[in-house]
């Protein structure tokens, strides 16, 4: 017996669904291709028809895998979804669960307001492009980074209706593509079937890689002629980014919150945050989604809009992004963290095919028993280990001390849990070709070496600051590169300011959330009142 729509979606978020929906503009056909006995399928089928009892302007008809429509259209993977297929080339491959869901719900309200997520400047590009394109991106349930990646290329499908393809594939349930591309994290890009690469792409750069069929990193120049003033640029959208829009904009400031990437930071792959004031357990993606919606109610946030130059002229700082110009009056610095290497042997080379940073994003790849190891001994590495062991992947932690430096209750869960702990080690090679094969672990109190075989390296040692834009106003840091911030977030240049992990110290959600208030607060404050102005009697 096949389940009933209100059995897979809760009533309260049917009402979310509701309420989206109003800003649908144009009526979107969907068809959808499935085949008996198939779980994926039962459950595409259902939520479809389900969704469209939400709104009249989403019509669904589905269709199976023996019909004519189905062998006509040449559809051979089950489920497939097809969002205006009339007008638009754009499908879902595989059941949309978890993030996917957001995508495709996503996806359906671009295509109805004939929309797109990408810049001026993108779009300008875009429009020189002149031979065909096929562009699939691989995704997962659990990666919070893939809808955007995804979005970026329904945006392109919707803009070049005549030239671009976009083919969203849940990779978990199309095998063969791993196996083919050697994927092994994801947001997996892969256009006219060459293999881009992984991750978020700011869509100036996802456009030049559509043009030029191969990867592309370095950022542009900004648009020419456009420029934006604000009273305060806050870089990076991590919670404490996000918390300075907050408090400047309550306190009367024009602000802008520019995130490189995506929204979030290191809290947006945190399955369960368990010490946030508040809530006694809640997931790291569903706290970003609540500060970025209260964020959006005082300051301007932009993602995929990263700052690529930055200098002061006289009173004013100058900051070129990969989009246009900000003259702003004061800059906070929220850059945060990005994850530490292990410099070893194999890293570098087999990074995105077993070797990850991101637990949350790659480990839905181990689920079925894969023998997988996370290097680390604090709070990061052991949540991984716990969220690893929770999805059915063989686990073990490596750790070079005699003991963790994780909260004891994780630790308890640890042992609860009866994961494997390799103490005092370290690793000094990681082993493969197209993927993770194996690692050498050398044991630090005997310097024995031990060859273990694995399919997957999550590394979660530490974090290094992201402190470009500090090194490039010159400001003053400590021994391991972090800003140097007074009890206000002032940091040694007037009117530039620094909060959250790239200034050392403790690294959690409360401390940065607190500093981007400070931050912002005494931004207000200098502005109004510039101290260091004042004239001695």
């Amino acid at each position: 017996m096949e389940k009933e729509f209100g059995n897979i979606l809760p009533e309260e978020t049917k009402q979310v669904l509701r309420d989206t929906f109003k800003d649908l503009k144009d009526k979107v056909s969907i068809e959808v291709f499935i085949k008996d006995n198939d779980q994926y399928s039962a459950f595409t089928s259902e939520l479809l028809k389900g969704i469209s009892e939400l709104t009249d302007k989403i019509d669904v008809k589905i269709y199976k895998s023996g019909d004519e429509t189905t062998k006509k259209k040449g559809i051979t993977r089950f489920p497939t979804i097809l969002i205006n297929p009339d007008k638009y080339r754009v499908s879902y491959v595989g059941a949309p669960l978890g993030e996917e869901a957001r995508t495709l719900i996503m996806a359906i309200m671009l295509v109805s307001t004939n929309g797109t997520i990408l810049s001026d400047a993108a779009l300008k590009r875009l429009f020189e492009l002149k031979e065909p394109r096929h562009i699939q991106i691989f995704v997962s349930p659990t990666c919070p980074y893939c809808p955007q990646q995804a979005l970026n290329a329904v945006s392109a499908a919707i803009a070049r209706p005549d030239l671009i393809t976009a083919e969203i594939i849940e990779m978990y349930e199309n095998r063969d593509y791993i196996d083919k591309y050697h994927i092994v994290t994801v947001p997996f890009t892969v256009i006219n079937d060459i293999p881009i690469g992984t991750g978020v792409k700011p869509p100036e750069i996802f456009v030049e890689e559509i043009h030029n069929l191969s990867s592309i990193e370095k950022a542009f120049a900004p648009m020419s002629g456009e420029t934006v003033n604000v009273d305060l640029a806050i870089i990076g959208g991590g919670p404490s980014g996000l918390t300075a829009g907050i408090y400047a904009g309550r306190s009367g400031l024009k602000s802008v919150i520019l995130e490189k990437a995506t929204v979030g930071g290191q809290v947006l792959v945190t399955p369960i945050v368990e010490n946030y004031p508040g809530f006694s357990q809640i997931a790291g993606k569903t706290l970003v989604d609540i500060m970025y919606q209260q964020a959006l109610q005082y300051s301007h946030i932009s993602e995929g809009e990263g700052v690529v130059d930055v200098r002061k002229v006289e009173d004013i700082f100058e900051l070129k992004t990969n989009r246009r110009t900000y003259n702003a009056r004061g800059i906070i610095i929220a850059t945060g963290a990005e994850h530490k290497k292990l410099d070893v042997s194999g890293e570098k080379s087999l990074y995105g095919k077993g070797v990850s940073y991101c637990a949350t994003c790659d480990g839905y790849f181990f689920k079925d028993g894969k023998k997988v190891i996370v290097v680390g001994g604090g709070n990061t590495a052991v949540t991984d280990a716990l969220y690893l062991h929770s999805i059915g992947a063989d686990v073990s932690l490596v750790h070079r001390g005699d003991k963790l430096r994780a909260e004891a209750f994780l630790q308890k869960s640890l042992s609860d849990n009866k994961i494997p702990v390799y103490w005092n080690t370290v690793v000094k090679e990681i082993t493969g070709k197209d993927h993770v094969g194996g690692v050498r672990l050398q044991n630090l109190k005997d310097n024995s070496i031990k060859v273990l075989e694995v399919e997957g390296v999550f590394v979660a040692i530490g974090y290094v600051p992201n402190n470009e834009i500090a090194k490039m106003l010159d400001l003053k840091l400590d021994s391991e590169g972090y800003i140097k911030v007074d009890s206000k977030q002032r940091t040694s240049m007037h009117m530039v300011y620094a909060a959250g992990d790239v200034t050392g110290g403790i690294k959690q959600i409360a401390t940065a959330v607190g500093q981007g208030a400070v931050a912002a607060i005494t931004a207000f404050e200098d502005l109004s009142n510039p101290y260091w102005k004042k004239k001695v009697r």
